[in-house]
């Protein structure tokens, strides 16, 4: 960050604490905007990607609005933090209700007439996340539906489940379970997180037993959400599975179903042999533990982010030091 940055952050900050009381905070955010277009950009976003509500958040919400470009790569960023992104989508779609379609046509169009200058690879990835945390409803299925068919993996794996989240049908579902790639298959099990009618049950009761780990977990989880009775003991058969992939997605599951009764087994799944086991079972030990003690944290934060992007480029050893300092690795579902 440069000096110049660093001094608008700082005098950004004292106008953003006194508007409501200082009329010349107005004037100099103003000055900032006119005279120093970018700086002023990176500083208002600053305070725009936290959950903070003011007058001068709404102020400083209509004028990035100008400022497109800065706020494209703020948001299509995976170096950033989601949540900072979900943030600044939100407070900048209360000022534009059709900012999301804005944002969507950025992505590549269906009949390639914009591929020249869309938004591609990770950045396309993390747009279509973005955009499933803050637009609702199917008014975008139009628009992003045939990016299920992408020939990037990873745009393909967040629209199959931005879509399959929209349309809730087994279905559809089963027609995304026939493609070879395991997270896209994963993700369309995950959309129907939630739906409890015969035909869902169905299906994710025969992905339940999937040589897939990601998807056999999806599934299992679904069936725990539709209230499906034996889910904790299968939970608790895959975690001695053979294959590691399929321990560390059982202790993930135990996380995310918080059954204090799991608490002996993920104490045991720590020790295991497995880093990207004992990382996926400190991770769900720690915010179960949180749970059964009654900390609001545990229900109410949700934990650090690690980019998998960075994730992914980052050496094993570094790592493992990030998520345990005995050597595991913290693991997530869809990661």
């Amino acid at each position: 960050m440069t000096t110049d940055q660093n001094l608008v952050n700082s005098y950004m900050d004292r106008a953003v604490e006194e508007f409501d009381v200082n009329p010349l905070a107005t004037q100099l955010i103003r000055r900032f905007v006119n005279q120093m277009p970018d700086l002023f950009a990176a500083a208002a976003i600053r305070h725009l990607t936290t959950t903070r509500q003011s007058n001068a958040h709404r102020f400083l919400s209509v004028l990035i609005l100008r400022h497109q470009q800065e706020l494209l790569d703020y948001l299509t960023s995976p170096l950033e933090s989601r949540q900072k992104a979900v943030h600044l989508f939100q407070r900048v779609a209360v000022i534009d209700p059709g900012f999301d379609v804005k944002l969507a046509r950025k992505l590549p169009d269906r009949v390639g007439t914009n591929h020249h200058f869309a938004i591609s690879g990770q950045r396309a990835a993390r747009a279509i996340e973005v955009l499933d945390e803050t637009s609702r409803g199917r008014r975008l299925i139009p628009i992003l539906g045939h990016l299920v068919e992408s020939i990037e993996p990873r745009t393909r794996e967040k629209a199959t489940l931005f879509i399959g989240r929209r349309v809730q049908s087994p279905a559809w579902a089963e027609k995304q379970l026939k493609r070879t790639d395991e997270r896209v298959r994963a993700n369309a099990v995950e959309s129907l997180w939630g739906l409890d009618t015969a035909p869902a049950r169905e299906l994710l009761t025969n992905c339940a037993g999937d040589k897939a780990n990601r998807v056999a977990g999806n599934a299992l989880i679904g069936l725990h959400i539709a209230g499906a009775a034996g889910i904790a003991d299968e939970v608790r058969r895959m975690s001695r599975e053979p294959k590691a992939c399929f321990r560390s997605t059982a202790a993930w599951m135990m996380g995310k179903i918080r059954d204090g009764e799991f608490l002996p087994r993920l104490t045991e799944l720590v020790r295991d042999e497995e880093p990207v086991v004992r990382g996926a079972a400190l991770r769900s030990l720690i915010d179960l533990r949180r749970l059964v003690a009654g900390t609001p944290a545990a229900i109410v934060e949700p934990a650090a982010e690690i980019p998998p992007e960075a994730a992914e480029h980052m050496p094993e050893k570094a790592a493992a030091e990030v998520a345990d300092p005995d050597g595991g690795t913290f693991y997530t579902q869809n990661s």
